[in-house]
């Protein structure tokens, strides 16, 4: 049984505590793409199932006490706007990714570089809105904040996404790629808000690998962690879904606690 199902049965009375809040209002608005291949970015994200995914399970699962607008496009991003309470994805983001999973030959994996695109979009969109979350809620961080980022991020998508394991471990592969950006490491790359790609590499599939051992025994046989770190990635997915989910239970909704 999922973690969370039983997390959220034993804490029904924190809810009753929670401050009332509005009726959700989750958003998406699309920026006028220039040129052809944000024009069709923006026609492959209006007609795919992936931020709407997203978007979808928010406004159906979490209490949220303003307006989230998810914009895509423009210049900025990915970031969450604390100010306007939007999480901004450029175009040239999804285009980005998409490029670097066609030179890797990502479909040698299984996986096409289009499908690859989308989960690593996916668990974008996640990652900010946990820093939307930990905004709009004024959640304690005890530690990065784009650690626990991460972290929610994959622990979302597991526990309530067919293939969540999967799909994390696609934007997984997006932090390997992302780390042959650099032939040395310099100062800021150590005082950069974030963790190493490679530790970012690592971290998600630990959670993967952490969440069903059995499943992605190939993690540890292909030596991508340790025995000594497997075993210590089940508890600590363990504890990082009890951890994140004590704080967010008084703002989920009600009826997901049936």
């Amino acid at each position: 049984m999922k973690l969370i199902g039983t997390l959220l049965l034993v804490t029904c009375s924190l809810l009753s505590s929670a401050a009332a809040y509005a009726e959700n209002d989750v958003r998406v608005e699309y920026a006028k793409p220039e040129g052809a291949v944000e024009t069709a970015i923006s026609k492959e994200l209006k007609t795919s199932n992936t931020i709407g995914s997203v978007t979808t399970f928010i406004d159906g699962y979490f209490k949220l006490p303003e307006s989230l607008v998810f914009f895509i496009g423009g210049e900025e991003g990915p970031l969450y706007d604390v100010a306007e309470n939007r999480i901004l994805i450029p175009y040239s983001f999804v285009t980005e990714i998409k490029d670097r999973f066609k030179q890797a030959n990502y479909k040698e994996t299984g996986v096409t570089a289009e499908e690859a695109t989308k989960d690593a979009l996916m668990h974008t969109l996640f990652h900010e809105f946990a820093h939307a979350a930990i905004a709009m809620y004024e959640l304690p961080v005890l530690g990065k904040e784009e650690d626990a980022a991460d972290a929610l991020a994959t622990i979302l998508l597991i526990e309530f996404f067919d293939n969540g394991q999967e799909i994390a471990l696609s934007a997984a592969d997006l932090f390997d790629l992302e780390s042959d950006d650099r032939d040395t490491l310099g100062d800021e790359d150590f005082w950069d808000e974030h963790s190493l790609d490679d530790q970012r590499y690592f971290s998600t599939l630990c959670h993967v690998y952490g969440s069903d051992p059995e499943q992605y025994a190939a993690i540890l046989e292909d030596g991508a962690l340790s025995e000594e770190r497997a075993e210590l990635c089940i508890e600590e997915y363990e504890y990082t879904v009890q951890s994140w989910f004590k704080v967010l239970e008084p703002y989920i909704q009600d009826n997901k606690t049936d």
